[in-house]
Parts: structure tokens; sequence; C-alpha cells
């Protein structure tokens, strides 16, 4: 029954990876999102599984002191995150001092831009800008021509009466 769960964890990992890619490959994201999340729940259970059945062979074993004795000996030493504190002042620990002088430059830098920026645009230049700009803008009454306008033109058909009751200007 165990190697039977085991195959179903294995196959279930398998086949969701596979259609995964293959929706992927397709463009169709949620597809492949809801089998990404298959993929992701079948490698926790079957890990979760591994580490169970390892837990498992270790009580069988060894009795309850012998395992508390074996999981303090293999826990990692307690990391000293200010270490950097500590060292000598020979060593050049510039790394905030870095990031904080470089967001006072970038925040200078961009008062200056905002500053220069403020004063060079003036309702005179804006107005030249604007009639530089006259020849290549788009016309008073858009880009859209209206009922009137499209009808009047000479459109080799545009007298036919089928055509006019089409458009709905029957008369």
């Amino acid at each position: 029954m165990k190697l039977l769960a085991w195959l179903a964890g294995v196959g279930t990992l398998l086949t969701a990876a596979a259609y995964m890619v293959v929706s992927l490959n397709r463009w169709e994201w949620n597809r492949a999102l809801f089998f990404g999340l298959l993929v992701l729940i079948a490698e926790v259970a079957l890990a979760t599984g591994l580490v169970l059945r390892k837990l498992g062979t270790l009580v069988h074993v060894h009795d309850d002191s012998d395992i508390a004795a074996i999981l303090r000996a293999a826990r990692p030493p307690a990391p000293d995150r200010f270490a950097w504190l500590k060292k000598s002042s020979t060593e050049l620990n510039v790394f905030i001092t870095f990031l904080v002088g470089g967001g006072v430059v970038l925040s200078v830098l961009a008062w200056l831009v905002d500053r220069i920026a403020s004063h060079t645009a003036t309702p005179t230049l804006e107005q030249r800008l604007v009639s530089r700009m006259e020849p290549i803008s788009y016309p008073r009454g858009g880009l859209l021509v209206d009922d009137v306008t499209a009808l009047a033109q000479e459109v080799p058909g545009a007298d036919d009466a089928q055509i006019r009751k089409l458009l709905g200007r029957a008369g």
C-alpha cells in the first residue's frame, strides 16, 4: 500500500509538471498556474513523506533520549548576525553608508532636474512648442469623419439606393 502511495505521488508530480510545461508552451497561463500548484502540492507531500519515514526509522532504532541527543548534535550553531559590527576598524564596512549616500546623491540629482525643468517650461516656450508641432497635429475635428461628409464624397456606388438603405439613409 505504501508503494502504491509513493507511485501515485511521483506520478502526480511528473504528470503535473509535464502538463504545466505543455500549458506554458500553449500560453495557457491559468492552466499552467493550476498545474504548477499541483506540482508544488505533490512536492511538499513527497518531502513530508520522506521526512516522516526517516523520523519513523529513527524512533524504532533509538529511544527518545538518543533521538534528542542526535537532534541536539545536528543543530547548527546560532549565527552571529552582527559580527560585522565587531570587526576591527581596519576593514572597510561601507555597504550601508554607500547605500544611504547613494540615496542622498540620487535625491539631490532628482531635485536639480525638477528645478531646472520647472524654470525651463514657461508658457512662452510651451506656446512656441505648440506652434512648431502644429503641422503634425491631429485635425481640429479629430480623425473620424461625420456621416454627412462621408456620404457627400464622390465614391463609386455612393448613389446606390441599396447602399443608402443599408446605411440607414433610405429616402
